[in-house]
This record gives structure tokens, C-alpha cells and sequence, in this order.
């Protein structure tokens, strides 16, 4: 098993330093600067970049300004941290990275899965020079956030990233090298990424073999504990119920409407998600962003953000009794709705998503539904005099359901 202790940390530090080769690193930098300055946005990438970081450059060419700084969020930046499964599994590895950070004047990081750095250490002058370009807590370094860089290649990718000087996209960064590796979940998932990073001369493989062999021992702890985020089954048809890896959950209306959306939906950015929910009203964004906080402190942190979704498994009664219509499958439908989808919301999506779902089911089973299934719907919607009467016209006289169904039309009449 791979150990990283913390004498270890600062003679990998010591090595970093020294490694350095002035003369080739400034003769890769001029290459670097040069084929920055003859890209034009769509041609191949020159030959002195790596072709992952030529593809980079091409998708943030007319995606992000090169002036844009990595946009910053330091709402929840304590709950993101405090839930992270990297931190929970591997606090003494993040301890490690922390002293070789400080001790040798780094900056170092972990992010979670959509590229939000959740924890920052560094030393004297690069603190400085984090804060500066907003390598801090709270930032987003996703590549369609922060351009060309190594958290986000990392995490597009799933592979160790380096990015060097120039290679990076954004102004801001590019006297900086960045050194970043995936930490994966035994799924498969990407948790986060852990970085290393420095002014380009000090630039050093030794630091790319430093942080894949934290990431890979952050893996190692991962799978010898019970650190991966729980399920989540969300019941919305009917009585309203939610488990957090089969535990229940008290959430809110709003919050079920929240969870709802983005079970369906699979993302939305804050403006989608408060048309959704909102519509016209005059609700503050502000007042979102609360209930995402609170809802993301509920479920242990599993909220990504731009764009929100669920960071982890959903069992939905909703998206799989969609499924089951689409695939004409009326009677799994059936047995999966216990009622209207949250009968009492006023959300737009709820209340579109809500008729959809009522009228493809009836559809389905006025066009063929045996007696049993329409009785069934029949005691969710005992109104629905055409689904009764459809019962009806199935059946003989000698049928054991007349005398319920006689009853029902009696009651449906009134």
C-alpha cells in the first residue's frame, strides 16, 4: 500500500525544487508562447502542445474570455468540505498535501466533482498569488468556467492533467504550472481532484507523480470504508417520501419540488431552476439559493452547482412511471402512482410535468386497460366518469366489479 507521510511530502517538495532546469524550461515556455500566439481558434493544435490541451483551447476559443477570472461562490464552501467524501476517507492524505504545500510554498487543492475547489492550503507568496487569479476555496475551475487548466482537464478527461504556463486559457494563470489527478469512487464516479500547483519554473514531473499517488491513496481509503454518498429514492406520486441511503428524509415542499426537477430534468442552472419553480412570481434568487443550501446540507453535501444536479443514485416513482409509459408498459405506470404528482405545488414544471403524467396514463389505459386497471385509476380520480363507464363497457353482467362499479358511477354522478 502506498504511503505518503509527511517527511515523505517534504522531500518531494525539496525535489520539485531542485529539479527544475531553468535553460529547458524557459525554451518550453517561448514554444508555448509562440504556438499561443499562432492559434486561431480552430486549426490543429500546434505541435508543441499536447493534443488534449489543443482540443481544450479549441472548445474554450469561443467559450471563454481569456480575461475571465474563475468565478468565485463562497456560499456553502464549509458544508461542501465538511460532506466530501475525499475528507472523510483521507483527512491525513489532505494533511500531507497541506505541509508540502506551506512548507515548500505551493498552492495546493481538492475539488469536488463539478470542479469547485472545497479546500485550499498554500504558502506565503503563492497564497498571494491564489488569490490573485482566484485559486481559492469556493472557485469554479471547471474548463467552461476557468478555460484551459489542469482541475478542469482532469475532470473532463478522468486522467492526470498537467497544464503549463501559456497552455493555460485565462490570462490570469498562465505564469502558473498546474499539476491535477481524478480521485474516482468505486463506481467509477469522479469525486474531485487534487492539485498541485506552482510558478512555470518549478515545473516538475515529480509533482504530476505526487498527486496521482495522493489521489490513488484517497482511492484506497474510499474503498476500505463507507465514504461514497448514499442513494437517494424519492416517492412524489402520491404520499411524498424521501430516504437518503434508506433512511427517511424531512424535506419541504419547496425542496421536494427542488428534487423533483432535477430528477427528471438531470440539471438545470439557477435561472432554469427558478422559472421552474417560481415562474413569474417575485421571488429573490436569493431566496433559491437558501433553499439549495439548506436542501444540500440534508443530503450530506450531494448538490453540485453550475448547473445544480444530484450528486449521487436517485430512485425516482416519477421518472420511472414515465419510463414505463413511454415504453407502453401502462400497468407498471399504475403500480408506481399512488396518487398526483404533489397535488398541492404551484410550480410551473410540477404542474405541466403533473397534467402530462395524468393525461398520458389515462391514454394509455382508456386505449387498453383491462376493468381492474381503470377501477385503480379510477380510486385515484373517482370524478373521472369516462374512465368508469370505460370500466364498465369491459364488463359482463355476471362480472364480480359491477357492484363496485355501479357505485362508483353513482358517486361520480353526484
Amino acid at each position: 500500500m502506498l504511503l505518503l507521510g509527511v517527511s515523505c511530502a517534504r522531500r518531494v517538495g525539496n525535489r520539485l525544487a531542485e529539479s527544475s532546469r531553468t535553460d529547458d524550461l524557459v525554451e518550453r515556455r517561448r514554444k508555448v508562447d509562440a504556438a499561443r500566439c499562432n492559434f486561431d481558434g480552430s486549426a490543429a493544435a500546434p505541435g508543441d502542445l499536447s493534443a488534449e490541451v489543443g482540443e481544450s483551447w479549441r472548445r474554450c476559443a469561443n467559450l471563454v474570455s481569456v480575461g475571465r477570472p474563475a468565478p468565485l461562490d463562497l456560499e456553502d464552501a464549509d458544508s461542501r468540505w465538511s460532506a466530501s467524501p475525499i475528507r472523510m476517507a483521507a483527512q491525513d492524505v489532505v494533511d500531507d498535501l497541506a505541509l508540502l504545500a506551506t512548507s515548500e510554498d505551493y498552492v495546493a487543492a481538492v475539488t469536488d466533482g463539478s470542479g469547485r475547489i472545497a479546500w485550499s492550503a498554500a504558502g506565503r507568496s503563492m497564497s498571494r498569488l491564489a488569490e490573485r487569479a482566484n485559486f481559492v476555496r469556493g472557485a469554479d475551475w471547471n474548463e467552461a468556467a476557468a478555460g484551459t487548466n489542469a482541475p478542469g482537464l482532469a475532470l473532463l478527461t478522468g486522467r492526470p492533467a498537467a497544464v503549463f504556463a501559456a497552455e493555460h486559457w485565462c490570462d490570469g494563470m498562465q505564469d502558473w504550472v498546474c499539476y491535477a489527478a481524478p480521485v474516482r469512487a468505486r463506481t467509477g464516479r469522479v469525486l474531485g481532484v487534487v492539485d498541485l500547483s506552482a510558478p512555470w519554473r518549478r515545473a516538475s514531473p515529480l509533482a504530476l507523480a505526487t498527486v496521482v499517488a495522493m489521489s490513488r491513496l484517497v482511492e484506497q481509503r474510499l474503498l476500505a470504508g463507507p465514504w461514497e454518498r448514499p442513494d437517494l429514492r424519492l416517492n412524489v406520486l402520491g404520499h411524498p417520501r424521501v430516504e437518503l441511503g434508506g433512511r427517511p428524509v424531512r424535506i419541504s415542499q419547496r425542496q421536494l419540488e427542488i428534487l423533483t426537477i432535477l430528477a427528471v430534468r438531470g440539471e438545470a442552472s439557477l435561472e432554469e431552476l427558478h422559472d421552474h419553480l417560481y415562474g413569474e412570481r417575485p421571488v429573490s434568487g436569493g431566496t433559491l439559493k437558501a433553499e439549495i443550501s439548506h436542501l444540500r446540507q440534508l443530503l450530506g453535501g450531494a448538490i453540485e452547482s453550475r448547473p445544480y444536479r444530484l450528486a449521487l443514485t436517485v430512485d425516482a416513482d416519477i421518472v420511472d412511471a414515465l419510463a414505463a409509459l413511454k415504453r407502453g408498459d401502462a400497468e407498471g405506470a399504475l403500480r408506481l402512482c399512488g396518487g398526483q404528482l404533489l397535488p398541492g405545488s404551484e410550480s410551473p414544471f410540477i404542474i405541466e410535468l403533473r397534467n402530462h403524467f395524468d393525461v398520458s396514463l389515462r391514454t394509455a389505459l382508456l386505449g387498453h386497460g383491462q376493468p381492474d386497471q381503470l377501477l385503480r385509476f379510477a380510486e385515484l380520480y373517482p370524478f373521472d366518469i369516462e374512465v368508469i363507464e370505460r370500466a364498465d363497457s369491459l364488463t359482463g353482467p355476471d362480472d364480480p366489479l359491477r357492484g363496485d362499479l355501479a357505485a362508483r358511477l353513482a358517486h361520480a354522478y353526484r
